[in-house]
């Protein structure tokens, strides 16, 4: 039945017609009461799985329950309050005409309860002053269809296992959830294929043809077939696997991963948004680790690593930091003044971020008032499709640090930074600030105009850039080092200027000095210098090494070959730090050289021994 002929319909069995909602219109239609001129049908033209269907939505009052769990039945489109149901022309007529008939009764008796037994038709008003009362017609005997010998027996005690005493907000999911259970098994080979078409899609909605077609096409799929069939029935078939009938958990995941693959992405990509959300829940339903989590959120996380990274710049680099910005924002990659100083407005976005999120200090949520704020969703679990909850109990599962969903009664409670509406304009404006006070205090380039923003947000960028000049100043002073390349030209300079200036009697004074130090050299036989070592220490170093460990004198040898014996402590130090993993040589309170006692075996076995 299409409109056209619910139209003539009405009007044969009720004498009324459907009226445009707005006068001219063709898309929805309304059916008055005749008693109080209030609406009790809605007939609406809408999309569905990429064709237009009639969608009709009947006011059928605390019976409304009972209806909508009868086959060809949902929620209402249109009209979003439970007295009304909705059915789409096509499925199951002879029910919707019996609804149809039950709403028309309801508004003739003033929205009374006990019609069911009386027919009425209405007879329209002409210009005869004469008035008529609706009268009541002997109803029809009821044709009861004679059972089909060819329903197969599985499918005729599934239908029986059907409990119509649940509640249909609840009921319809469990039936659906017991019957999947009692049919997991089953394989048919029907010949006959019948289409199928309905919202929320489940076993009681069909009829023996398209149970057979279904359970035919689920056969061969289970097998590797996979053939194009009704969107509906792919539906039903993703239920069973989000209810786990007939697998476990991880073998529920593969084959929804598979049947995206091999069916959605090739036959059916309307599904696909629907399966990716699904999927989601699922690995969080049924626990199943850290990698399908990875797996199925990896957009989401893929946004909440910025967003930590935003709130914890402390916890990463500078460079992802600035890469955050970099994807957020337009302003970072358009300025020339940034660009050609990208080093140091790199370190120097870093510091001034981190003051802004100081939000004690500034009197200002920046973060959460113009990037992202903290919120929580409640969700149903695998929302949008025919699921029994079996009051499982969840853990709270962690997507990532800054996404996390807490299980409670059949929903999520979804913990989660939403970004705030003109994000990036907010990133930008900073940005353009942050430039444009860089400019003034750094001296990096001619002015700009600037841009309104919050003063609270003004001071940070002050103190951020002061914190910046800071680390520069202390980082120029732990620069500064010496240089020794030159330090034995420059010895040997002075020595030659100090001889020019020594009168004759001094210089004869100075030699016989070197020849009693020499004559006491020969009697105190100084250490001999081991050169071939591993370490990599040089000559005079190896002399000094030898000579403290000897507790021999090592004074005039050093000035003699113009040493600093400082240098060359410092330079075995730091050759044998690898080694030894410390230094080895220490200054006494005398400003005297010595070796830590602590190494002196380690040093016997590396120099002396052998």
């Amino acid at each position: 039945m299409d409109s056209n002929q619910l139209f003539k319909y009405v009007y044969a069995k009720y004498g009324l017609k459907f009226e445009p909602i707005i006068p001219g219109s063709t898309e929805t239609y309304v059916l008055m009461s005749p008693v109080d001129s209030g609406y009790f049908a809605m007939l609406s033209r809408i999309k569905i799985n990429e064709e237009i269907r009639a969608v009709l939505d009947l006011k059928c009052g605390d019976f409304s329950d009972t209806i909508r769990d009868l086959p060809g039945f949902t929620d209402s489109v249109r009209i979003k309050d439970a007295a009304w149901v909705g059915a789409v022309l096509g499925n199951n007529d002879n029910l919707v005409k019996k609804a149809l008939d039950y709403a028309f009764k309801l508004a003739m008796n003033g929205k009374q309860v006990n019609v069911a037994q009386d027919q009425y038709f209405y007879i329209p008003p002409d210009d005869v002053e004469e008035k008529y009362k609706a009268q009541p017609i002997k109803p029809r005997k009821n044709l009861q269809k004679q059972a089909d010998p060819d329903i197969p027996d599985k499918i005729r005690q599934m239908l029986k296992l059907y409990d119509y005493s649940l509640l249909p907000q609840k009921g319809r999911a469990k039936n659906f959830y017991v019957q999947a259970r009692f049919m997991a098994d089953y394989e048919d080979n029907y010949a006959e294929y019948f289409a199928f078409k309905r919202f929320y899609p489940t076993y009681h909605d069909m009829n023996i043809g398209q149970l057979r077609s279904y359970f035919t096409w689920r056969s061969k799929l289970r097998k590797g077939d996979y053939q194009k069939t009704s969107t509906s029935y792919a539906f039903v078939y993703l239920y069973e696997l989000l209810n786990n009938v007939g697998v476990n958990p991880q073998e529920g995941y593969d084959k929804l991963l598979d049947f995206k693959h091999n069916y959605v992405e090739k036959y059916d990509l309307a599904m696909e948004p629907y399966l990716n959300d699904w999927l989601k829940d699922y690995v969080l339903y049924y626990q199943l680790g850290q990698d399908e989590i990875d797996n199925c959120f990896a957009q989401e996380i893929k946004e909440d690593h910025d967003y930590l990274i935003l709130r914890h710049p402390e916890d990463y680099s500078t460079e992802k930091l600035v890469a955050v910005f970099a994807n957020r924002s337009s302003y970072w990659n358009t300025s020339k003044v940034i660009k050609q100083n990208q080093a140091k407005f790199t370190k120097l976005l870093k510091c001034v971020w981190r003051e802004l999120l100081d939000a004690k200090k500034f009197g200002i949520a920046y973060y959460s008032a113009f990037v992202a704020k903290p919120q929580v969703k409640q969700q149903d679990v695998f929302l949008g499709s025919v699921f029994y909850n079996r009051e499982k109990k969840i853990p709270t599962q962690m997507v990532d640090a800054a996404r996390k969903y807490v299980f409670m009664n059949g929903t999520w409670q979804i913990h989660f930074d939403e970004p705030v509406k003109k994000q990036k304009t907010n990133l930008n404006t900073f940005l353009h600030e942050l430039d444009r006070i860089a400019r003034e205090k750094l001296k990096l380039g001619r002015p700009i105009k600037p841009r309104f923003i919050d003063q609270a947000v003004l001071k940070a960028i002050d103190a951020g850039i002061a914190v910046y000049q800071e680390q520069q100043e202390k980082a120029k002073i732990d620069q500064i080092k010496i240089d020794f390349s030159d330090l034995d030209k420059i010895r040997a300079n002075a020595s030659v200027t100090r001889d020019s200036l020594l009168t004759d009697e001094e210089k004869e004074l100075e030699q016989e000095e070197q020849k009693q130090v020499e004559q006491k050299k020969e009697i105190e036989k100084p250490a001999e210098v081991k050169t071939d070592n591993e370490s990599g220490l040089d000559k005079n170093e190896m002399f000094l090494l030898i000579s403290l460990f000897k507790n021999q004198p090592w004074q005039d040898y050093v000035k003699k070959n113009h040493l600093m014996v400082s240098i060359l402590a410092d330079s075995i130090n730091e050759k044998l730090f690898d080694e030894i993993g410390d230094n080895v040589i220490e200054f006494d309170e005398d400003n005297q050289p010595q070796i830590i006692e602590d190494y002196k075996e380690d040093l016997e076995d590396m120099f002396l021994k052998g």
